[in-house]
């Protein structure tokens, strides 16, 4: 029996870690995520059109809950003296020591202590032929741009994560009740009870969290499916560095821009992360730019 020549399946991942050891638990999440998918026996013998939604969301449910299993590992090697926010100015050291009922905190003698919790955003883009299959949790989001009627049109593939969302919230109080409150403001959760009281985060799910796991901050990711149309030009996934700066038409507008003068795609997406921390560092001149990521697909490039 002759196999199955399938096109090229393509993966792109973008992922902004939060707390303490932030850092480490987005490089080791996705190297998971990246693993588990490498290994999926159905994209190289089925290929991703051809899956049914609920195989799609089995795989990509079960190649997050291996980024959130690596992010948790890292814990255990949790480094002794620690530097935060790493490379930001005004970083401070902490020295971690183990507090009463067994918790571990990260303590500075003149900021106090930060509990050691920590997290990371995970936004996973497949792209198999003119399969789409996108996945995520937090706040790093996805746009895909394209052209039509002489005009660039934006559609937002990914599902922000917070607070300010009614399904969340409603997803939170049938889950943990009145053990966490959200802002109504910004859409932050704000943990009331508990050794956690006071600890707020700016997102519903996410990978990595040791703690607020037990508080409704949920590891499955919200997944959709998209078969790319001939108007279908590229697919940006990025840190909210990005959108802090770029509305999702700018960005898109922006990445055109930058390939219509001829840049590959990685030079595009370099180019938007460097607008992006310009005007940020700009903006914030005591803190700088926030993580600031990107990843670009432009769909000419992958099926031709």
């Amino acid at each position: 029996m002759k196999a199955l020549k399938l096109p090229q399946c393509y993966v792109a991942a973008v992922l902004d870690g939060h707390g303490m050891l932030g850092e480490d638990a987005s490089r080791e999440a996705g190297r998971a995520i990246a693993a588990s998918l490498r290994a999926a026996p159905a994209l190289h013998t089925r290929g991703l059109a051809a899956l049914s939604d609920a195989e799609v969301e089995a795989l990509l449910g079960a190649a997050f809950q291996a980024g959130h299993k690596a992010a948790l590992g890292i814990a255990a090697h949790a480094p002794g003296v620690y530097t935060y926010p790493r490379g930001a100015r005004g970083a401070q050291t902490y020295v971690l020591k183990s507090l009463d009922g067994g918790d571990k905190a990260y303590i500075d003698p003149h900021l106090g202590a930060r509990i050691l919790e920590y997290g990371t955003t995970a936004t996973v883009a497949l792209v198999q032929g003119r399969a789409l299959a996108l996945a995520n949790v937090g706040d790093s989001l996805a746009v895909v741009g394209r052209e039509e009627g002489g005009a660039y049109h934006v559609d937002l593939v990914s599902t922000r994560h917070y607070g300010a969302d009614p399904g969340e919230r409603a997803r939170l109080a049938a889950e943990v009740g009145d053990a966490v409150a959200v802002e109504s403001e910004d859409g932050y959760i704000s943990v009331r009870e508990g050794r956690m009281r006071g600890y707020q985060l700016a997102m519903t799910r996410a990978l990595g969290h040791r703690l607020l796991s037990k508080l409704g901050v949920s590891q499955a990711p919200s997944v959709v499916r998209r078969t790319l149309g001939p108007d279908d030009l590229c697919l940006i996934l990025a840190s909210d560095g990005v959108w802090e700066v770029f509305s999702p038409s700018e960005a898109v507008l922006t990445l055109c821009d930058h390939l219509a003068a001829g840049h590959s795609a990685p030079e595009a997406a370099l180019d938007l992360v460097r607008t992006a921390v310009e005007v940020s560092d700009g903006t914030n001149v005591d803190i700088g730019a926030d993580n600031t990521t990107a990843a670009v697909f432009v769909f000419d490039d992958l099926l031709d």
